[in-house]
């Protein structure tokens, strides 16, 4: 079971006890689409990469994805890093091969798809404990916003802080 964008949205909301869509109102909005939602998805969409990060430097399998490159070519948007060995280079943004290859097949790690790129009313790919722990970290850097001490927050959510 997962959870919707709207659903998503709402739990951050009261994890930093906005229900009422007081405390991030940087833009018009409606009853449904209150003010400051946007700002709220660029704070998930931020924890979704965290997210993305962690598991793939774990090694979830489910964060790989296969393609054949070839020489040249620009990276996916959503590339973390390449799963194993792999007889290329990279500047960041393209790949180049090491040897006479013109086409690679290679398994990367990637990112999970940015929230606010999601339709709102259907069910959100992640796991409902990934859900969770997205929402959590993204209501940190809402509260971190108005400049509340979060790294016990951090410690908790095993995301760094203070003694790490």
């Amino acid at each position: 079971m997962s959870m919707t964008k709207h659903q998503i949205v709402a739990l951050v909301r009261q994890l930093i006890s906005d229900e009422q869509a007081a405390g991030f109102s940087a833009g018009e909005g409606n009853l449904e689409w209150p003010e400051g939602t946007d700002e709220l998805l660029n704070y998930l969409d931020r924890a979704v990469d965290a997210l993305s990060e962690e598991r793939a430097a774990a090694g979830d399998i489910r964060f790989l994805k296969t393609l054949d490159f070839t020489d040249g070519q620009r990276l996916p948007s959503d590339f973390i890093r390449f799963a194993g060995l792999v007889p290329v280079e990279t500047d960041g943004e393209r790949i180049r091969f090491y040897g006479e290859a013109t086409t690679l097949r290679v398994k990367y790690f990637a990112r999970l798809k940015h929230i606010s790129r999601m339709n709102g009313k259907n069910k959100l790919p992640f796991r409902l404990d990934e859900c969770r722990r997205v929402a959590a970290l993204a209501a940190i850097y809402a509260l971190n916003k108005h400049e509340f001490t979060v790294s016990q927050d951090l410690m908790l959510l095993g995301m760094g802080g203070e003694g790490q």
